[in-house]
């Protein structure tokens, strides 16, 4: 049976004394990177892990790969290794940033090929709200190595070059970058961090927070479909490909087609911060969104 890739607080708590599920705390602040590893040690989803994106998630930065390369499948899968992760294990990752990076380590998880992965919906908060145990004591320590080994996905990821062949080439062939940044970062408007401001050319915009209710937890798919599909205006989602900053949030849109059963689609995971370490690029910027060299 196809596991959803939502999970609810109550449907998780019933789990958690079940040997084979793994619930993995991400929670991460891009302005602030001990905030996440401070959270967790000060309390967490009782026996959850710990993975932290810049350290477990990441390749090293060069200037040009983007603020959050992509570490490769053999170090990824390694580093699950290390955290006692297993080929039958379901995962269930949380947040406390509108799932954000959940859906990232959601994405993750799928690339490599593991299927029975999870994302708590409203993360953390919706943990906290429901009234439910924490746990505050010294994480367990990890003892076993585990054994969860890369498999083949449907899940992709595209690179720079198809990027720039794309831009640069033929654009009319059937690729659509969508930028899940907020407007006024899309917009060049303002830019809080990255070095230049706009977005690439072609790329239209949906913020990714549009994914959520009010309260923070995911519309239902009929209603994400819905929106979804107004945006695209016939639009395949296939030829979607998702991008962002530095190819995090990027993943919660892509969750939200997925979750809407509209499909895989594929990330540009270099994104903005990537695409604009070069000067010879062509960069879209101002209210009328012209095109300029930058």
């Amino acid at each position: 049976m196809q596991v959803s890739p939502l999970i609810q607080v109550e449907e998780l708590s019933s789990h958690l004394s079940d040997a084979n599920w793994k619930v993995i705390d991400v929670r991460y602040d891009l302005a602030d990177p001990q905030y996440g590893q401070n959270s967790y040690q000060t309390a967490r989803i009782p026996g959850a892990l710990w993975l932290d994106l810049e350290e477990d998630l990441c390749a090293e930065r060069t200037g040009y790969n983007g603020r959050h390369p992509l570490a490769s499948q053999d170090v990824l899968i390694e580093k699950l290794q290390n955290l006692g992760i297993n080929n039958d294990d379901h995962i269930v990752f949380y947040d406390d940033q509108n799932s954000m990076l959940a859906c990232h380590a959601w994405w993750i998880l799928r690339y490599l090929g593991h299927e029975s992965v999870q994302v708590l919906d409203g993360g953390y908060k919706a943990w906290v709200d429901a009234g439910l145990a924490l746990e505050t004591d010294n994480p367990q320590a990890i003892n076993e190595q585990g054994d969860i080994e890369l498999k083949e996905s449907d899940f992709e990821v595209v690179f720079l070059a198809e990027i720039l062949d794309h831009i640069l080439g033929n654009r009319q062939e059937g690729l659509q970058l969508v930028d899940a940044r907020s407007a006024a970062r899309f917009e060049g408007k303002e830019e809080p961090l990255d070095p230049v401001a706009g977005h690439i050319p072609t790329a239209i915009n949906y913020p990714f927070a549009q994914n959520l209710t009010e309260k923070g937890t995911f519309k239902d798919p009929a209603t994400l479909k819905s929106e979804w599909l107004a945006f695209l205006d016939g639009i395949e989602p296939a030829t979607v490909v998702h991008q962002c900053g530095s190819g995090v949030s990027a993943c919660h849109n892509l969750f939200a087609l997925y979750y809407a059963g509209l499909g895989i689609s594929r990330l540009y995971h270099g994104s903005w911060s990537e695409w604009c370490s070069d000067h010879n690029r062509p960069i879209v910027t101002g209210p009328e969104g012209n095109e300029v060299p930058y």
